[in-house]
């Protein structure tokens, strides 16, 4: 039985929503379990393996990569904007004292490195003396708003949010609200895409199923594939559902088709090896990854 994580986030609603429905189709498959949760508890899942894969944090790849196998040609990106992470601030970066707060969702693992990269590289801040504070999680590392107007979750300070909580705050800021998208100040700053996951597999469990992972890989590709064709049918099936109604059909096809890329290919490898020197550049990690690909 392969465990499967499941980022709870539209950006890998696509692939999901069609590799499940080839799984169904096919009745030899039964040996796969999806475990659904955000980022950091899949992080969690699979270091403490009670998950065997899961499109993780690429920051949490950096620190196990020993350990760790990836599918190739798989990932979730950006294109430039993303338009799901945010740094939500009252006032403009430039105007950040040097002993700033920052409060930060604890959903997140690489986007809150990716966003110490940019305030040292783009804007010569010392991280030493900036206060990172997780907000409080549930017990699945889940940070839940609960209803969202007039930018309450945002007010009176600095607020990194990631996922369905960015896409949700952002058609709620006040006017006098700055909104950062990193992946935009990223590809400004690089001329990278920017990968925010990687389908990590751990290597004891790929070692120990090797026949099993390389059908879930051929599955993976298909639905990749498939969901880049397919986006209409996918917006269509969660576009009723309640806990979605905060994006429009229109606003889903717009965030597929401009944001994402589910690719891991020449452009996509150059960005993750910069964000891993600059990592490495600014003492965020002791050494620079390899690329361990199955």
């Amino acid at each position: 039985m392969i465990r499967i994580g499941e980022i709870n986030y539209l950006n890998v609603y696509p692939i999901y929503y069609y590799l499940k429905k080839a799984f169904k189709n096919d009745n030899k498959i039964n040996f796969m379990n999806f475990v659904s949760g955000s980022p950091a508890f899949l992080n969690r899942e699979l270091e403490t393996g009670n998950i065997d894969i899961s499109p993780s944090s690429s920051f949490y790849y950096i620190l196990n990569y020993k350990y760790s196998y990836i599918f190739p040609n798989l990932s979730i990106s950006s294109k430039k904007k993303v338009k799901s992470i945010y740094l939500f601030s009252s006032k403009p970066i430039e105007d950040f004292n040097e002993n700033e707060t920052i409060h930060v969702t604890p959903e997140t693992l690489t986007s809150i490195n990716l966003l110490k990269v940019l305030l040292a590289e783009i804007y010569k801040m010392d991280l030493n003396k900036i206060k990172f504070t997780a907000l409080k999680p549930n017990d699945k590392l889940e940070l839940k708003l609960g209803q969202v107007s007039g930018g309450e979750a945002i007010k009176g300070g600095i607020f990194l949010h990631i996922g369905n909580n960015a896409l949700k705050l952002i058609k709620h800021i006040p006017e006098s609200c700055f909104a950062y998208d990193l992946a935009d100040l990223w590809y400004r700053y690089t001329g990278y895409p920017f990968v925010f996951a990687l389908f990590i597999i751990n290597k004891e469990a790929y070692d120990n199923n090797k026949n099993e992972f390389d059908t879930l890989y051929k599955f993976l590709i298909e639905s990749k594939k498939t969901a880049v064709s397919g986006l209409r049918e996918a917006a269509l099936s969660i576009s009723e559902l309640d806990e979605y109604k905060f994006i429009s059909y229109e606003e889903l096809i717009d965030y597929w088709t401009e944001c994402l890329s589910f690719d891991f290919g020449k452009n996509e490898i150059g960005g993750f090896n910069l964000y891993s020197e600059l990592l490495y550049k600014n003492k965020l990690i002791s050494s620079i990854p390899k690329l361990n690909f199955v």
